[in-house]
């Protein structure tokens, strides 16, 4: 048993450096990158893509209205799920990061889905609530942000897609940014 103690130790080290060295291939070998709308960024044999953004100042469906603090930012996504594939779509995956450079004052900041305004919304449009399945081979996906007005580049992050980002973060601190769907061009 001894004598395979570091046999086995080896192994295990060897695995654990192939998984890191897998993660910084995958990660460093497609840069991070804004993506066009309209281009499906893949999550195994999923993919998600976004179609444009409505900003508007209140969301109303059935007598009911909310206003944003800032600005809503209603993200029009799609869900595709053609090979056969079934996700669930969790509302809690998408997220709006901003990517201000030199001279920005917002950069980091992080928005989660404005659960209010999304209920509103999804009165409207029927979505069945933030987590649920995607039934068909598209989906859409319209989910609310509110965001400052004087938001400096906001991007939307679908966190499934940008998996390595944890680890990558927590080995090189901030150096990698992830794929993003950029939410505004003026």
């Amino acid at each position: 048993m001894i004598r395979s103690l570091p046999g086995m130790l080896a192994a295990l080290a060897a695995v654990i450096a192939l998984g890191l060295g897998a993660a910084l291939v995958l990660t460093f070998g497609r840069p991070p990158q804004p993506l066009a709308f309209g281009t499906v960024q893949w999550v195994g044999e999923a993919g998600v893509t976004v179609d444009g953004v409505d900003r508007v100042s209140m969301v109303t469906a059935a007598g009911h209205t909310v206003r944003a603090r800032g600005q809503y930012y209603i993200v029009h996504a799609r869900i595709l799920a053609a090979v056969g594939l079934r996700p669930t779509w969790h509302g809690r995956d998408a997220y709006v990061l901003t990517f201000a450079g030199s001279g920005g004052t917002m950069r980091g900041l992080r928005f989660a889905i404005d659960p209010a305004a999304q209920a509103v919304l999804d009165a409207r449009t029927g979505r069945p609530g933030p987590d649920h399945l995607v039934r068909g081979a598209s989906q859409r996906e319209d989910i609310v942000f509110d965001l400052p007005r004087d938001v400096e580049q906001p991007g939307l992050i679908v966190a499934p897609a940008n998996a390595p980002e944890g680890i990558v973060n927590w080995l090189f601190g901030g150096l990698w940014q992830p794929h993003r769907f950029n939410l505004r061009y003026d």
